[in-house]
């Protein structure tokens, strides 16, 4: 006896309309759970999977794919550099989309209305087309004529100050200079030429962008900068670049990808994603109890039966693979009815806004979702096991089961 002829048993018991009623009911149910499980875990899956797909988008659209820094601090000799790096680009038949400097100031920011602490970034003005990172919701990149000082300000850091663009603010940079009385803080007035929206909070509240030349003379250490900022065409060639680069560069400088400066945020969002699929895999694996109940009662309606094919010349592991194949169809049936019912709860979700978010706290103002076949392989399969698994006992049990006992006394 192959395969085939345990499979059409196992197909007879599950789809027999004369099963007791209860048999049923209880099979029935256990597809059901299994359905649900598996389009909870993909829906939720899928969801987180976006949310991680909208702030690396987020975040690349924000911050420099590298950055480059000396190890030693703020330097003069970045002209230099920059050619340095543009030829190691050209040797190495990396695509590079932008490469300029930048330098960076904390300090705070006052307006007539209120304070708030900023990482002022002064970056070339000059480049703002090649810089391809701000997206301004009103005003340009320059002053009026009666202030030389333009800043672009966040937008949730212009409305904690309740400033808009033409109005002044002043920045406190801490670091001031020296005078005979001690070190006094340096106050520099600005006009507001901009407001831009990267879609972070976090960036939104705290980063103010000035012209690099401000930055340099706010600083006071001449035509020194920060570091120089890199904008690869392949952002996910960013760890292969560092690789290479610090091998070219030498060990005075620092370089170091977008990956690696928010290794903390993908790594806590990685953490919580599995999480997620730990936890909501347990709606399974009580489905999956519930499948054991219906064969455990489908064991003892075909007690007769198996005791008639173990007359026949039915061998324990044919017994052992019926059941086990009874179980497995169950598993089949319930993960292809969450798999279909998931993946269009996700096309629903992805083509109408249904779930409005919280603009103040989200990055995005509806329910980002992006289903991965990774993910759904891997929903699918542990479905599918655990089924299996569940199957296993009271198969177990059907193929113990004595056939001249069960066909004397019944």
């Amino acid at each position: 006896m192959g395969l085939a002829f345990e499979w059409f048993i196992s197909r007879r018991y599950v789809f027999s309309r004369k099963r007791e009623r209860l048999t049923g009911v209880i099979a029935n149910i256990s597809v059901l759970a299994i359905a649900i499980g598996v389009a909870a875990l993909i829906v939720v899956i899928a969801v987180m999977t976006g949310f991680q797909q909208i702030l690396k988008e987020k975040i690349l659209s924000v911050n420099p794919h590298v950055v480059v820094e000396k190890v030693q601090g703020p330097f003069v000799e970045y002209e230099g550099l920059e050619q340095k790096i543009r030829t190691f680009f050209e040797e190495n038949d990396f695509p590079l989309e932008s490469l300029y400097p930048f330098v960076s100031l904390q300090g705070l920011l006052l307006s007539g209305q209120g304070e708030a602490g900023v990482i002022l970034k002064g970056l070339p003005f000059s480049k703002a087309k090649e810089l391809k990172t701000l997206r301004l919701i009103s005003g340009n990149f320059t002053a009026s004529s009666q202030s030389p000082y333009p800043i672009l300000l966040g937008k949730r850091l212009a409305e904690r100050l309740g400033v808009t663009v033409g109005d002044r603010v002043r920045f406190l940079y801490p670091r001031g200079r020296m005078t005979p009385i001690g070190l006094l803080p340096r106050f520099v007035p600005f006009e507001v030429a901009g407001i831009f929206e990267t879609g972070l909070y976090d960036y939104d509240l705290s980063l103010a962008l000035v012209p690099l030349s401000v930055a340099q003379k706010i600083s006071g250490e001449g035509k020194r900068v920060t570091g120089l900022e890199i904008k690869l065409v392949d952002p996910f060639l960013s760890r292969e670049v560092v690789q290479k680069l610090s091998r070219s560069l030498g060990y005075t400088y620092y370089v170091v990808d977008w990956q690696t400066l928010n290794r903390s945020l993908f790594s806590a969002l990685k953490l919580e994603k599995t999480g997620m699929f730990v936890v909501l895999t347990l709606i399974v694996v009580v489905a999956a109890f519930n499948i054991v109940a219906a064969l455990v009662m489908l064991v003892s309606e075909k007690r007769p039966d198996i005791a008639l094919l173990k007359a026949l010349g039915a061998t324990e592991k044919n017994i052992l693979r019926i059941f086990l194949f009874s179980g497995f169809l169950l598993g089949i049936m319930g993960t292809a009815l969450g798999l279909i019912l998931g993946l269009s709860l996700c096309a629903v979700l992805s083509r109408y806004p249904v779930i409005k978010l919280p603009g103040d706290v989200y990055p995005v103002d509806y329910l980002p979702v992006r289903v991965e076949f990774l993910d759904v392989a891997t929903i699918v399969f542990s479905a599918l096991i655990l089924s299996l698994l569940a199957a296993i006992f009271p198969a177990r049990q059907a193929a113990k089961l004595p056939p001249a006992e069960v066909l004397r006394y019944g």
